[in-house]
């Protein structure tokens, strides 16, 4: 290094970059003819333009005025909106409790932000995904993984987690959870509001899948079975990312209100608002009546894609993996059954042009505690063709890798 290099000084989060695995294996996955199981992305072929054209056409004539900055809590028709989809769920919200984010992910940024410090503790599920992790890990505060099964989070672990640790936040992803794509029990999600008012901690819902089951008896989300007592200990997030199009990058929180008004704050300083005119597409889109058309069309092409990749999993390589079928969502979480573990195994995955990410990458300690033979295995991406051609590669690449065969694609 030069020695008139400047010498920046980072905080302690960022001191090392975090690249989370899905993003490190994105060059693979876009590669022509590959077939990508990698990310957690919505089918671009099934985004309603022509819906989303039409909203914008009717914000057209007032665009002069949705050019100027705008309220940081969101625009009065979206949050009227959302307000109406949280009431379709269950969950009444009183306008100084629901504001406008970034997506689902900003909330949980937003949350942690004005809750946590240097030394506080946050309880995460086991394994997670990443980049909540890391909204939780910027602030300092140390993230601890309750482990989480094909039934979900272990209630009985976190009682005793939440006894010794004192958390300041819990955060779950209840329905079709990423990655383990596991749907908490309506009894379960009754025993965590008992532990958020035992333990006093907030209890955090990411659902951005909530929209997308396929399957099973529906389950109303967490906070819509609090009652007076347990509903000032519940924080819930979702999104219009997985149901409309991420590119718009609207999501809402909906929390107590002491809380939401700090988080309105932060958010001030980050944005100072969502773009106007998009909250208003967004509005218009779902009060002229496409979202609920919509929703139920990738409902059923996404069921669709999830039943083929049920099929071919079980029917190509059979006992040669094992997994539970997630009721929705957009992901499988397989676990390989033989002597391969799945991070060996992803060269020679590329190498077929087939990708996926290994389970190790959502794992808090993955030197400690990771299943290294479970994968995470995104189907909503490609058609139902594609998924088969997918697990027909990826049975040549487990036999390629069983045979130790040369490999060409080298992965640090």
């Amino acid at each position: 290094m030069s020695p008139d290099a400047p010498n920046y000084v980072f905080a302690d989060p960022f001191k090392e970059i975090y690249v989370p695995p899905i993003r490190s294996l994105a060059p693979y996955a876009s590669r022509p003819g590959t077939v990508s199981l990698s990310g957690g992305y919505p089918a671009p072929e099934l985004f309603d333009v022509e819906g989303l054209r039409e909203a914008c056409d009717r914000v057209m004539p007032n665009l002069r005025g949705l050019l100027q900055y705008a309220n940081v809590e969101g625009q009065p028709g979206l949050l009227a909106a959302l307000t109406g989809l949280c009431a379709e769920r269950g969950i009444v919200c009183a306008p100084d409790e629901i504001m406008v984010t970034g997506g689902a992910q900003h909330g949980m940024a937003l949350l942690s932000r004005v809750l946590l410090e240097r030394g506080d503790n946050v309880i995460v599920e086991d394994p997670a995904f990443p980049n909540t992790v890391q909204a939780f890990r910027y602030t300092g505060a140390a993230v601890h993984g309750v482990p989480a099964t094909s039934a979900g989070v272990d209630v009985d672990a976190l009682d005793e987690m939440a006894a010794r640790l004192k958390p300041k936040i819990v955060s779950v992803v209840a329905s079709f959870s990423n990655p383990g794509g596991a749907t908490v029990s309506r009894e379960r999600r009754l025993q965590l509001l008992q532990l958020a008012v035992k333990h006093r901690f907030l209890l955090i819902e990411d659902d951005p899948y909530g929209e997308l089951r396929y399957g099973g008896e529906k389950v109303p989300p967490i906070m819509a079975l609090a009652d007076a007592r347990s509903r000032p200990w519940v924080a819930y997030t979702s999104t219009l990312s997985k149901t409309m199009a991420p590119g718009m990058r609207v999501g809402w929180l909906v929390a107590p209100a002491e809380i939401r008004r700090r988080c309105v704050s932060a958010k001030a300083a980050d944005d100072m608002s969502n773009p106007v005119w998009i909250q208003e597409i967004a509005a218009q889109y779902i009060a002229g009546g496409r979202y609920h058309e919509h929703v139920p069309r990738i409902r059923a092409a996404y069921g669709a894609r999830c039943e083929a990749l049920d099929a071919a999993l079980s029917g190509i390589l059979g006992d040669r993996v094992s997994y539970a079928r997630p009721e929705g969502g957009m992901f499988f979480w397989v676990r390989l059954t033989g002597g391969i573990d799945a991070t060996r195994l992803l060269p020679y995955a590329i190498e077929k042009e087939v990708v996926y990410v290994p389970g190790r990458g959502f794992y808090l300690d993955p030197s400690r505690h990771a299943d290294l033979h479970a994968m995470r295995l995104s189907f909503v991406t490609v058609d139902q063709e594609r998924l088969k051609l997918g697990v027909q590669r990826l049975a040549r690449a487990l036999e390629a890798c069983e045979a130790g065969e040369p490999v060409s694609v080298s992965l640090a």
